[in-house]
């Protein structure tokens, strides 16, 4: 069987390059066998910490049924007849609650760490399979580069047999196929590494969220406590003190209500001459610093009195003696002492608007004097023992805005 001269010259060519190809193989099976002992250790890590994850997820399971009991409680008693002994089981359920509450936030927060650190071990892992790839293919495309036509003929004239030259040809022809493989492998590698990390940054967001609830929870719980104790201190401990409170709460509510709907349509005829700024009540500003953030909303229903009667207002958790500004403009109706509210003011404005301002350290108005949208009403106050605190557990302004005497949704209202 006679060849051309083209032929054994490719001929050649790929036999080299097999056999570089056989020695690449070879260092390949060796990197295989490291990779394998790799895995292992990271899978083993892997393991154990979706171990602990599982583990968690039943603790939170079990505290949700905890929390779903303490629920259920807390409905059964607003449910019963108002009394002394009924509103402190149905505090001490509600702080009973919000350790749960707490407790399973908690367990979340270390669960998603948990899941974070899988997330990273596995991103670790999978970038150490897509280097090892590189190389390998960055060798294969080398080793099939690095030898001249000098060599292969010097290998192939060397050759003892026909048959060796067949057999390195059949090798070769399944480089191509390694090399799709192994290009695909790579690109595997870098989406998984890409989907990784998507989820990791979600899982962040995630954990951001849950530390956020759980300062939420925490302030909740303090104020719980704190009000369980103002209750205490009010009352006496004493049933019939205690009937006696709550009928003063719901007089000075009662009152409020009344005086607002007799004083409106005078204050209004005053006003409707003298809105410089021309918006009425339409769009109010915020008494105190926005950025404060509300601590408790209207009709909140994690109100700790809410089986009494429902948060009226909003409450902004301003520092103690921070400067209180009217909303808008009007006449102050009256400052008054009262249990509930303790120092307040009431200012009537125009399109049977509203707005009420408690729990004041100081008042720096007087009745029926006129204010301006931002005038200075007074500072605020709420902490426990200090003048005007009235009824409240630590610093914040109470702030309310009635609709023909109603109250209504500040945040309907307000404007930054």
């Amino acid at each position: 069987m006679k060849h051309s001269y083209a032929f054994w010259i490719i001929a050649m060519v790929v036999i080299a390059t097999a056999i570089g190809f056989g020695v690449v193989r070879a260092q390949q099976d060796d990197a295989a066998a490291k990779v394998e002992v790799q895995d292992s250790e990271t899978a083993g890590q892997i393991n154990a910490l979706n171990d602990e994850i599982g583990e968690k997820q039943s603790d939170i399971d079990r505290l949700n049924q905890r929390i779903d009991e303490y629920r259920k409680k807390i409905t059964a008693l607003e449910g019963q007849a108002t009394s002394m002994e009924v509103e402190v089981e149905l505090l001490d359920n509600r702080v009973a609650k919000s350790e749960a509450d707490i407790e399973e936030t908690e367990k979340q927060i270390s669960s998603v760490n948990d899941e974070i650190s899988v997330l990273s071990l596995r991103i670790k892992d999978v970038e150490g399979q897509l280097e090892r790839s590189r190389l390998s293919l960055g060798e294969i495309l080398r080793k099939m580069d690095v030898y001249d036509q000098d060599t292969t003929l010097q290998m192939f004239f060397g050759s003892n047999s026909f048959g060796d030259l067949l057999s390195r040809l059949e090798e070769l022809s399944s480089v191509s196929g390694d090399l799709k493989a192994s290009l695909e492998q790579a690109q595997a590698e870098r989406t998984q590494i890409e989907s990784d990390r998507t989820e990791q940054v979600g899982k962040r967001a995630s954990l951001s969220e849950l530390q956020n609830r759980q300062k939420t929870q925490r302030d909740l719980l303090e104020e719980q406590k704190g009000t369980k104790e103002l209750l205490l201190a009010q009352t006496q401990r004493s049933e019939s003190q205690f009937q006696k409170f709550v009928n003063q709460l719901r007089e000075e509510q009662q009152y409020v209500n009344q005086q607002i709907s007799a004083l409106q349509d005078a204050v209004e005829r005053k006003l409707s001459s003298m809105d410089e700024e021309g918006q009425g009540s339409s769009v109010l500003s915020w008494p105190a610093d926005p950025s404060y953030g509300i601590s408790a909303r209207f009709h909140d229903p994690d109100y700790p009195f809410r089986n009494l009667f429902e948060h009226p207002g909003m409450d902004i958790p301003v520092p103690y003696g921070t400067t209180i500004r009217s909303a808008a403009p009007g006449y102050v109706a009256w400052t008054r002492t009262g249990n509930m509210y303790g120092n307040y003011v009431m200012v009537i404005h125009s399109n049977g608007i509203a707005t009420l301002y408690a729990h004041l350290s100081r008042i720096s108005v007087v009745q029926d004097q006129f204010v301006s949208r931002g005038d200075v009403i007074g500072s605020s106050g709420g902490v426990p023992g200090t003048p005007g605190a009235g009824f409240s557990t630590g610093a914040h302004l109470h702030f309310e805005v009635r609709l023909n005497g109603i109250p209504t949704d500040p945040l309907a209202y307000l404007t930054d």
